[in-house]
């Protein structure tokens, strides 16, 4: 018998670098385990990973690309739509076309932060990008969300919309990888953050925290890997260098900057805990990601990070540098503490399998 088709739009991988890329990575890898669609992946996967044209951003670029997914979503896209008949297409970046379709929309949320944090963006550019979410969710459409703290976020922006919470799934740990080690933290003990260093991760209540930590503790090092933030407005690197000099931490917090696979399994199997301070979060895909390699986790009092990590993260008052240094000491002086995180992680991984992601996306839309 004929599987009815889904499409999956993965235009934005062309930019996208962590989040949203790891969602789509995540949705292809479950997917294709599928028995019961056949989904068709545009543009083409193998191309869009060999262009890296859009991942070097600059003001010009990123204009450029805003035109082309003009025209990728309101012509192309309903052009493939035509071509193939599918049951549905998948929209992993918040918008569709603003065309009726002759299939459903399922069109993800990822989180609220045009609506909550619109100073984080260009002022017109938001006023375009949110009529074209509103203007995208036009006929038969429905929202997937990342998680439930930002379902409820949704239903109060969009009351008149179906929503669903579907978990994504982890990234695997790949086994045979060989791991690359960073030279100055052989044999260093040491708390982890990976991601953009954004003002919104809350980085400097992180390193004030491990500042206070290190008067009792002053063996262990702070280890910040990730690039400068995407935007001037947004980046916090500067900052947190000038504050680390200041703190005299210069050997103690190590800025990494970017680091391959292999460099971040390194870093991640051999760290004493991982922490994420952010305030702004939809989903907490580090959290999962610490957890899969056994790491206990220090975590922000945001909601939907709390969410994600269940009873396997050490929740600390996010603006309280005290509260940071005080997490950090109970995980030394308590190994108890530290296995029960460890063992609660891992349990909570488990709903986040690709199974479990397959399951979700296929009952909503069927």
């Amino acid at each position: 018998m004929t599987k009815e088709k889904v499409i999956i739009d993965i235009q934005y991988l062309l930019m996208a670098k962590t989040g949203l890329n790891t969602y789509i990575q995540e949705l292809l890898a479950a997917t294709a385990q599928s028995n019961k669609y056949e989904y068709l992946i545009y543009p083409n996967l193998y191309q869009i990973e060999k262009n890296n044209f859009f991942k070097h951003h600059n003001k010009w670029r990123h204009i450029l690309f805003h035109f082309y997914t003009l025209l990728w979503k309101q012509i192309i896209i309903p052009i493939l739509v035509f071509i193939h008949q599918p049951r549905a297409i998948i929209f992993p970046d918040f918008h569709a076309p603003i065309w009726k379709l002759s299939c459903s929309k399922i069109v993800v949320f990822h989180d609220a932060f045009f609506w909550e944090i619109p100073q984080n963006y260009n002022k017109w550019w938001l006023k375009y990008f949110k009529w074209n979410v509103l203007h995208g969710l036009h006929g038969d459409s429905r929202i997937i969300s990342a998680s439930r703290t930002t379902e409820k976020k949704i239903r109060s922006l969009l009351p008149s919309f179906p929503i669903q919470t579907v978990y994504q799934s982890v990234p695997e740990v790949d086994l045979r990888a060989v791991a690359e080690p960073y030279e100055k933290l052989v044999h260093q003990s040491y708390f982890l953050h990976v991601g953009v260093l954004e003002k919104r991760k809350n980085l400097a209540v992180l390193v004030k925290g491990f500042a206070l930590f290190l008067k009792e503790f002053p063996d262990y090092k702070l280890v910040l890997v990730g690039q400068k933030g995407p935007a001037k407005d947004l980046d916090d690197y500067q900052t947190l260098k000038i504050l680390v000099r200041q703190l005299n931490l210069d050997k103690h917090v190590l800025f990494t900057g970017y680091a391959s696979a292999n460099q971040l399994k390194w870093f991640y199997e051999n760290a004493w805990a991982y922490t994420f301070p952010s305030i702004e979060e939809g989903f907490g895909i580090p959290v999962l990601e610490a957890f899969s390699y056994g790491l206990p986790v220090i975590l922000s009092e945001n909601e939907a990070i709390n969410e994600i990590a269940g009873t396997g993260g050490l929740s600390a008052q996010s603006l309280d540098p005290q509260a940071w240094s005080t997490a950090m000491k109970k995980l030394i002086n308590s190994s108890n503490l530290r296995n029960d995180l460890i063992k609660n992680g891992k349990l909570r991984l488990k709903e986040f399998s690709k199974k479990n992601f397959l399951n979700g996306i296929e009952n909503y839309i069927a």
